[in-house]
């Protein structure tokens, strides 16, 4: 376990492996909810809807922007909290984040 996602019988996980996404955003202003949950990574920070989306939108860009050939397994975790995000965002269910 490393960073666990739950809203309302939703579940998705970012893993100790999966963390290097958030080298891509550092001190990025192009993605403020991406570094929000960087900066309360540990403190288990509750993600509301319109958050949700905008993480949507922001991986999306993460994706297009900064992904390069030799990091192309990332696609994987980004596609994965795409859908959780937008699923979140949907029916409007506030996501708990629990961080080992």
């Amino acid at each position: 376990m490393a960073f666990d996602m739950k809203a309302d019988g939703l579940k998705e996980a970012i893993q100790h492996h999966e963390e290097e996404i958030f080298s891509k955003i550092l001190e990025n202003d192009d993605y403020p909810q991406l570094n929000r949950i960087w900066e309360q990574f540990y403190d288990g920070p509750q993600i509301f809807p319109d958050q949700a989306n905008e993480l949507v939108h922001e991986l999306i860009a993460l994706k297009e922007e900064k992904i390069c050939e030799e990091e192309k397994h990332m696609n994987y975790t980004i596609d994965r909290l795409i859908s959780f995000f937008s699923k979140s965002y949907r029916l409007k269910k506030q996501i708990y984040c629990i961080s080992d």
